[in-house]
């Protein structure tokens, strides 16, 4: 093909089709390119979070999704004696980013919708069926060989970048040698899905059953679907597990089989491994090709989906805003603690359900116990997933996130008019960068300089108050919140404003004018570098504090 793309995505799974989304949307030409004739029918991901839907939502695939989906019941560890050692909770309250904190879903069927989304778009090729080989790059392009599996022939495709999507085998991490960190968990468990029949009693919570004899996990999904997530003692192999009499034999442990269906299984090796380099000149990698994470925090596919929306906007800025490319190292920078935060929790919980030492285990559940009826054990799920502490946010003069900055920033339901219907937040903005604030007078602040800049990189003013909003200038939206999210929110920083990236994340927060006018002269000159021509200064230690 004598075509060059823009991007060229290698891997048709979740990560690979969310951002064939995101960039679809953006006029982007894209090629995605994927050796399996169908979606993959196993069981995989069956828990996701609001941040991953607010993704969805960029996408435009929000509600369908959620029609299909449950919320997360919570989660009871069992110990040694059936007690509960540990409870692990969707966190409560109002949704802060405008979705369920937690839901549960069927992954086949979530492909099935992103791929419908991928379809709406002309400028996306996709090509089944069609395995990566090998890729050269230049300076100015990637050539990547592919193969047509229907009759061998061999592709060459052109792209300006390429992702790779291509799961946790990747070729094409292979090819480029890309070290990866190793941090021990290695084990195999059998995953079952099977659909309840009739009213049979069954937990109504998420189960962790902590005990030596055969650790595992029941999961309540949507509608009748329940799976359980068991693990492999020493000794057994993936052979003894590869019929369904077997499965059923290993089930019985933990349910009365009578009443299921079975749906699907299969046998895992869950491993905890994180990339130490994402970016390889114009090629990417992307979810399970840089990270794998045992599934006991539910954040396997949450992770690369904001691996999606971390590169889609830096790739948006550079091609089509003309920001300097090295901005795209940023993404590795940012999500590469970020990802290994979550694995180290992730597998710090596989290690707690999974003893298989008797005495250690009455140990752990004396310990957890005790913990837990004192208040001090953690309950909230979402209190385990970090902010942004590295790349492309507001530092103070010591190298520290400066207030706010890193943190995901709320999403309200809000109005434009007294007679409209209360819709979320981010319907009603362009989700390119914005500055938020409860103050009219905010839009004011700014040097003729600053303005010239925000308007180069199309940035929006929205102003959330608690009154009807007022008609106001046409490129800002002016709207009144239902339930004073941002308010509270806003004032919990003690900000007026707040700069926010098109991925979510607050660059930064500001308190007066000559702190917004810094926060802007700081992300120009990240933005664009020599390029920038913003009028900087230096900035306080705290910009918040004076």
């Amino acid at each position: 093909m004598s075509e060059i793309f823009d991007m060229l995505i290698v891997g048709y799974g979740p990560a690979g089709a969310t951002m064939a989304n995101l960039l679809g949307r953006r006029g982007y030409r894209v090629a995605v390119v994927e050796a399996a004739a169908a979606i993959y029918d196993k069981p995989r991901a069956i828990t996701a979070d609001q941040e991953a839907m607010r993704v969805f939502q960029q996408c435009g695939l929000a509600e369908q999704i959620a029609q299909a989906t449950c919320p997360h019941p919570g989660t009871d560890f069992l110990g040694v004696d059936n007690q509960v050692i540990k409870r692990f909770y969707p966190q409560p309250g109002a949704q802060q980013l405008g979705w369920e904190p937690t839901w549960m879903f069927v992954q086949p069927a979530l492909e099935a919708c992103l791929r419908e989304g991928v379809a709406r778009y002309g400028n996306v090729q996709t090509l089944l069926e069609h395995a990566f080989v090998s890729l050269e790059q230049s300076d100015s392009e990637v050539r990547v060989q592919v193969q047509r599996l229907a009759d061998g022939e061999m592709l060459t495709l052109r792209a300006r970048h390429v992702i790779a999507a291509d799961g946790a085998r990747s070729a094409i991490r292979r090819q480029l040698d890309a070290e990866v960190e190793d941090l021990a968990f290695d084990e195999s468990w059998i995953v079952v899905d099977a659909w309840l029949q009739g009213q049979a009693p069954m937990p109504a919570r998420c189960v962790q059953y902590c005990r030596p004899s055969r650790p595992g996990t029941y999961i309540v999904g949507p509608g009748t679907l329940r799976r359980w997530e068991i693990k492999m003692l020493p000794g057994e192999t993936a052979a003894d597990f590869d019929n369904e009499a077997a499965i059923l034999r290993v089930l019985s442990e933990f349910t009365d089989t009578r009443v299921l269906q079975l749906c699907r299984f299969a046998v895992y090796r869950f491993h905890a491994l994180v990339a130490r380099q994402w970016r390889f000149g114009r090629v990417f990698l992307l979810g399970d090709a840089a990270h794998q994470m045992p599934p006991f925090l539910g954040q396997g596919l949450c992770a690369a989906i904001r691996d999606t929306v971390n590169l889609a906007w830096k790739l948006d800025a550079v091609q089509r805003l003309g920001a300097a490319p090295a901005l795209l190292d940023t993404y590795g920078e940012e999500r590469t603690p970020h990802v290994r935060t979550i694995v180290g929790h992730a597998k710090a919980f596989g290690l707690i359900i999974g003893e298989l030492d008797g005495d250690a285990a009455r140990v752990r559940d004396a310990r957890m116990r005790a913990e837990l009826e004192s208040g001090r054990a953690e309950t909230v799920r979402q209190k385990f997933i970090p902010g942004l502490n590295s790349g492309l946010i507001a530092h103070d003069a010591q190298g520290r996130p400066q207030p706010g900055a890193g943190s995901l920033f709320v999403q309200p339901w809000v109005r434009r008019a007294a007679q409209s219907a209360f819709t979320r937040l981010d319907d009603l903005t362009r989700r390119g960068f914005l500055i938020a604030s409860d103050d009219g007078d905010v839009t004011q602040w700014l040097a003729p300089s600053a303005q010239a800049f925000w308007r180069r990189i199309a940035g929006e003013w929205v102003v959330i108050a608690a009154a009807e909003p007022l008609p106001g200038d046409a490129d800002t939206v002016d709207v009144q919140e239902r339930d004073a999210l941002f308010a509270h929110w806003l004032a919990a920083l003690g900000a007026k404003a707040v700069v926010v990236r098109p991925d979510g994340y607050v660059y930064g927060a500001a308190r007066d004018a000559p702190s917004l006018q810094r926060l802007l002269a700081r992300l120009e000159q990240a933005l664009f570098g020599a390029d920038a021509s913003c009028d900087a200064h230096p900035e306080p230690a705290d910009a918040l504090a004076r």
